[in-house]
C-alpha cells in the first residue's frame, strides 16, 4: 500500500544556530492513527505546517499522496484542525456560518449528523465550549471528506467527556483514512496511535506504543 505521506530526510531551521529537524524521515499510510510527541520546542506544529506547505523546508523531501509537495493540487484530500486556542478569537460567526464558509450545506450534512451539531448550528462560535469548539473545528475539517487529516492539540483544554467523544471520533475516522495527531496528552496518543513519532531527541524516531517507556525520559530530557 502506497503512503499517504513520505517524509525523507527533511531539514528545516527557524534560525541557522538553531536545529529543530534534521535528517527527518518517516511515512504514514491509510487506516492508520500516527501520533507525534515531545517536549515544547521540539517542532511538532512546525512539522504540521510543513507537511501543509505553509513553510518551506531547507532540505529533504515531502510526497503526499505519491507526488512531491511543490507539484500537489488535490489540498480537498487533506483536512487540518489548528490548535483551538489559536482560531478562537478570529472566528466570530455562528457554527452554521462558519460550516457553510467551507463548504456548501449539502456537503456537510453528514459532518453535522456524524458529530451531533445540530443544537449548535445557530450559536456564535466563541461562545461555545472547549468541547463544543474543537467538534466543530473538526468538522470544518471534514467537510471535504479528506483521506488525510492532521490535529494540532487537539485535546488542549477540554474536560473529560469531551476529550471521551472526540477520542472515539478520531479512532472512528482513522480505520478508513491517515490521522496525524499532535499532542501533549502521552496517554490519548499510547492508547489510540499505531506508530508514533518522537520529535525533539538527537534522532528522532518512530516507535511502537509499547517502546515508548524506554526512551521516556530521553524524549523529555528527564534525569
Amino acid at each position: 500500500m502506497q503512503a499517504i505521506l513520505e517524509v525523507k530526510n527533511l531539514r528545516f531551521r527557524y534560525r541557522p544556530d538553531e536545529e529543530l529537524i534534521e535528517d527527518l524521515s518517516f511515512e504514514v499510510k491509510r487506516g492508520e492513527f500516527f501520533g507525534i510527541l515531545g517536549p515544547n520546542g521540539a517542532g511538532k506544529s512546525t512539522l504540521l505546517k510543513l507537511v501543509l506547505g505553509f513553510l518551506k523546508p531547507q532540505g529533504g523531501q515531502i510526497r503526499l499522496f505519491g507526488k512531491p509537495l511543490e507539484e500537489f493540487r488535490e489540498w480537498k484530500k487533506i483536512g487540518y484542525v489548528p490548535q483551538r486556542f489559536s482560531v478562537e478569537r478570529a472566528f466570530t460567526g455562528s457554527v452554521g456560518e462558519l460550516l457553510r464558509a467551507v463548504a456548501p450545506k449539502e456537503k456537510v450534512g453528514w459532518v453535522i449528523a456524524f458529530l451531533h451539531l445540530e443544537s449548535l448550528l445557530r450559536r456564535p462560535f466563541n461562545q461555545l465550549s472547549g468541547g463544543e469548539q474543537q467538534k466543530v473545528l473538526l468538522a470544518m475539517a471534514l467537510t471535504t471528506n479528506p483521506e488525510l487529516l492532521l490535529l494540532d492539540e487537539p485535546m488542549t483544554g477540554l474536560d473529560v467527556h469531551a476529550q471521551a467523544h472526540i477520542e472515539e471520533v478520531l479512532k472512528e475516522l482513522s480505520k478508513d483514512r491517515a490521522v496525524i495527531v499532535v499532542s501533549h496528552d502521552i496517554g490519548f496518543v499510547l492508547r489510540n496511535a499505531r506508530r508514533i513519532l518522537c520529535l525533539g531527541m538527537p534522532f528522532c524516531k518512530v516507535i511502537e506504543p509499547g517502546e515508548f517507556e524506554g526512551i521516556l525520559r530521553d524524549l523529555y530530557r528527564l534525569h
